[in-house]
């Protein structure tokens, strides 16, 4: 036997952590290998392209969670053979309530999670494949991305432009036949093994953002290493923002009918926890602008140089670990913070299985 895996239940097996990595049945319920979980709003134009992209087999389900839309979503999501929940107009609060209840009504041991104007790529569909007799993986993961290349489209839904590695440098990315290499950060589309994400306490379906870190930080608490592999794993369909449109959504608490202070929630719920300096070792760099932004009146009382210098040190350290504009991005999650502390409400999402056309 293999030093990396150990056997479990009949017709599984299991890794270092313990978690199931391999087909299995309980009972008359069958346990998938695989659930696909899509979440969207008004993406009906859009669903077939993606379910048709998406792994089929016996071990293979597909969940829809959608988030109340008014077009055809629910029926389309029907038509191409998903599972279908929606989500009651009054709990419709941003990506993680979708994936908090496609998480809890997952039976496979991997979740992949989607947005429904994704389409998955089949270099990554062959990966996931790779995955299901494999049992000598890297000890502790728990969960693997790839890239995600954005094709921006025009008002009239055309493709005037494409970048890739949008979510993670290719720099952090690790060949896939070596499975990749521990990363810090992971985008909307994800491959996770359910288990971890349970044990970390499911996605919080009560944020408006910055929900992957957070679940993220809540997963290596625990352990958990999610591994990038250096695969195409998502072709993302967003509309083309001028830049102006881009401050706008960093730094407005809302725009374009989104609630923008989603990191001030994540601060509240996990202080509430008790688990917000994990939080903040896990993604320092907004709380290292504000020390910078804090300490920079006194200083400026000592020696006026020693403030800007120790700003400037603080932009170059963001510059060199991450993007260079990536400055602005966490001044914005700082308005978003103060904006977000006290409206944080948690509560149960309330959602329903819809089993047939709805009308």
């Amino acid at each position: 036997m293999n030093d990396g895996a150990k056997m479990g239940s009949p017709g599984g097996a299991v890794n270092e952590t313990g978690v199931e990595i391999r087909k299995r049945t309980t009972g008359k319920k069958q346990q998938y290998q695989l659930s696909v979980v899509v979440i969207g709003r008004n993406e009906g134009k859009r669903l077939p392209g993606l379910f048709s992209s998406l792994p089929v087999g016996n071990d293979i389900e597909w969940i829809y969670v959608d988030s109340y839309s008014t077009d055809d979503s629910v029926n389309t999501a029907l038509e191409c053979g998903a599972k279908v929940y929606r989500v009651e107009k009054d709990c419709v609060y941003g990506p993680g309530t979708g994936r908090y209840i496609g998480t809890k009504e997952a039976s496979g041991c991997w979740v992949l999670y989607l947005d429904g104007d994704m389409i998955l790529r089949q270099e990554f569909a062959a990966f996931i494949e790779r995955l299901k007799s494999e049992r000598n993986l890297p000890p502790a993961t728990a969960g693997f991305v790839g890239r995600t290349c954005n094709r921006y489209i025009d008002q009239h839904g055309s493709i005037v432009s494409a970048r890739d590695y949008v979510v993670l440098s290719q720099r952090e990315m690790g060949p896939a036949e070596d499975w990749g290499r521990p990363v810090f950060y992971h985008g909307g589309a994800v491959l996770y093994l359910k288990e971890y994400v349970l044990m970390a306490g499911n996605w919080n379906p009560n944020v408006y953002q910055l929900e992957e870190i957070d679940l993220y930080s809540r997963v290596r608490a625990l352990g958990g290493i999610l591994r990038a592999v250096d695969l195409p794993m998502a072709d993302h369909y967003t509309p083309d923002l001028s830049l102006g449109e881009k401050i706008k959504l960093n730094f407005l608490p809302r725009y374009r009918g989104k609630n923008l202070y989603g990191a001030g929630q994540v601060v509240a719920a996990r202080f509430r926890a008790g688990s917000l300096l994990s939080f903040i070792r896990f993604y320092p760099y907004p709380f290292v602008v504000l020390s910078g932004l804090l300490l920079a009146p006194p200083l400026y009382m000592l020696q006026p140089g020693l403030a800007l210098l120790l700003n400037l040190v603080i932009a170059a350290w963001i510059a060199v670990t991450k993007k260079s504009y990536y400055y602005l991005v966490y001044l914005g999650n700082l308005l978003q913070i103060f904006r977000g502390l006290g409206r944080y409400r948690p509560r149960e999402p309330r959602y329903r299985r819809i089993a047939a056309p709805d009308k």
